[in-house]
């Protein structure tokens, strides 16, 4: 049973904001172009955090805060005087000179700074969305997150694999063919048919090292505590990843602490199989998943598209979420 509290944090960037494209276009020729760095498809926004909020009101009304980590901007609709919100700039809990960012690695990386943020909580991207009535149980079970070790070969069909290579890497070092370090969670009835395709990649866990996780990609619960270790283990990674103004190829990733977590044991197993991962070309498949409650989460990837594509599909979705959450939260101003 969990009775600990839980906060929300969700990350957020208005890339139409003139003032901050003006700044990010001052910074961009440091660095060649990596994974849509020079792109506005990385920082557009098409209207999805509203209905982040209102799924939050509408199926997890129990969580304690929600903090929303942005480059000192505020939606126009946010009620600031709402008492669960807390908007938290970058420069609150990362270090002057590295500012500003463009980066969601490194400021990912800093999240566990915000002042009073609970041991326990669970991390969003803005475009990932509660589909339907969760108990705090669905997120930590036994005071611990709810998560699934399973385990999976990382194939470089583009250029983002550079940065789950980086992740495998600390984490084989770490574990340094002591693997596993614990077996919480290897082989775990909840996984349903997954148990059967992992029998080769645990065998080259065992005899070659960790070949890479299937990832939730969807709302994360981690352990404040687990960010505090792995800033112990990785302490020189993790500072020159702040200094990553913009993507790179050896970015290190938060994933990296759900993985020290599974690795340790540090979870409750759970099923793999409650978040979807669409993107704005999946409209019909969304449509169907909101209509009828099938994911429990899911998050809406951006691809890139023609300006004129990109209208039209951004249109249809919110269209789709305004008919899933039609009613203005407590969040919004009224």
């Amino acid at each position: 049973m969990t009775t600990a509290k839980i906060d929300f944090v969700i990350t957020w960037v208005d890339g139409n904001d003139p003032q901050w494209i003006q700044t990010k276009n001052k910074y961009i020729n440091e660095i060649s172009d990596f994974n849509g760095n020079n792109t506005s498809i990385r920082y557009r926004d098409y209207g999805t955090l509203k209905y982040v909020f209102r799924s939050i009101e509408k199926f997890t009304p129990w969580v304690n805060k929600i903090y929303l980590v942005t480059a000192d901007q505020c939606p126009k609709w946010l009620n600031v005087d709402n008492s669960k919100v807390k908007l938290i700039s970058h420069s609150d809990i990362i270090d002057q000179k590295y500012l500003p960012l463009f980066n969601s690695d490194p400021i990912e990386w800093n999240i566990d700074k915000i002042p009073n943020l609970s041991e326990n909580f669970v991390y969003f991207n803005d475009d990932m969305l509660l589909n339907k009535t969760l108990a705090p149980e669905y997120f930590f079970k036994n005071n611990l997150p709810c998560d699934f070790r399973l385990y999976t070969d990382n194939l470089p069909i583009e250029q983002f694999y550079y940065i789950p290579f980086t992740n495998d890497l600390l984490i084989n070092n770490f574990v340094n063919g002591k693997w596993p370090l614990s077996k919480k969670g290897l082989y775990s009835l909840k996984y349903g048919k997954h148990i059967l395709r992992e029998q080769v990649f645990l065998h080259q866990a065992k005899h070659r090292g960790i070949p890479g996780y299937i990832e939730l990609h969807g709302p994360q619960p981690f352990q404040k505590s687990s960010f505090k270790k792995a800033k112990s283990i990785w302490s020189k990674q993790i500072e020159e990843n702040n200094t990553h103004r913009f993507r790179q190829y050896n970015d290190i990733s938060i994933w990296l602490v759900r993985h020290l977590q599974l690795e340790l044991g540090s979870f409750t197993p759970t099923k793999s199989d409650g978040n979807t991962v669409y993107t704005i070309l999946d409209t019909d498949n969304l449509k169907k998943d909101l209509e009828k409650s099938i994911s429990n989460t899911f998050c809406i990837n951006d691809v890139s598209v023609s300006s004129e594509k990109y209208e039209t599909l951004s249109k249809e979705i919110n269209n789709l979420l305004n008919a899933k959450y039609p009613n203005k939260s407590s969040f919004e101003k009224q």
